[in-house]
């Protein structure tokens, strides 16, 4: 396991190094919020951990950095001397990204038990690798590998396209696409699933010289069709399996 750990505190950086290197965990202290999220996006399994100087600061820090397409575990440490505290202020900074958040100081025994409980839940919940037709998809890193080209897919395009592959051949209408991509917070308007949908194909088609995986069902919602297929038009001009 690697931490990387980012506090405008250096005496809670210490501090925390400390409890790391004793538990033996890898650890990197980098003060700097911006080469905090650059140093977490160019190592997708590194866990973050970050104080906020009281909720609303911890949530702007989570909100940057998922905004920036960071995807590794967040880890908020909050002081609570804040407006808005408890059970409310943490549950402010998990809406806004986190993965897990508790107040600071903390127990050394119950911040590394949080660690490596993070870390099971990367592992087991995150599949490195995501085979898919013509092409293999890598969530952590938003890579789409196929015969013809890699692409890149951004964060919504990897959560969207990692939903529908769990769950080949069902159908999934948009308002349960919208709660996987935002988990009912902060939603876009519905029309971004068809502007999701729209960009997949065009990427998943130059990664695999022309498949397509995203079948809409007419007044449904859409699946995915885990053997893929190439696209033909209907007399209407509906996109249809060929």
């Amino acid at each position: 396991m690697r931490v990387l750990v980012c506090s405008p505190n250096p005496t809670v950086s210490i501090n925390v190094e400390a409890v790391l290197i004793v538990a033996d965990i890898e650890c990197e202290i980098e003060p700097d919020p911006q080469q905090f999220g650059s140093l977490l996006f160019r190592d997708p399994d590194a866990i973050g951990l970050f104080l906020g100087l009281g909720p609303e600061s911890a949530a702007k820090m989570c909100r940057e950095l998922r905004m920036g397409d960071v995807r590794n575990p967040l880890f908020a440490l909050i002081d609570e001397q804040s407006v808005i505290s408890g059970a409310t202020g943490r549950a402010l900074v998990l809406n806004a990204g986190a993965d897990d958040v508790q107040p600071w100081p903390i127990d050394a025994a119950e911040l590394v038990s949080r660690l490596f409980a993070l870390e099971r839940r990367q592992r087991d919940g995150n599949p490195s690798i995501i085979q898919l037709p013509g092409c293999i998809l890598k969530p952590a890193t938003g890579e789409l590998i196929g015969n013809v080209a890699h692409v890149h897919l951004t964060h919504q395009e990897t959560v969207f396209l990692t939903t529908l592959a769990a769950r080949p051949g069902a159908v999934m209408t948009k308002p349960m696409l919208m709660l996987a991509l935002y988990n009912g917070r902060d939603e876009a308007h519905l029309k971004i699933v068809d502007v999701l949908i729209c960009k997949l194909r065009k990427k998943i088609a130059a990664a695999t010289g022309g498949l397509d995986v995203l079948e809409t069902v007419w007044g449904q919602g859409v699946r995915f069709v885990a053997e893929g297929y190439q696209p033909s038009f209907s007399a209407f001009g509906q996109r249809v399996p060929g």
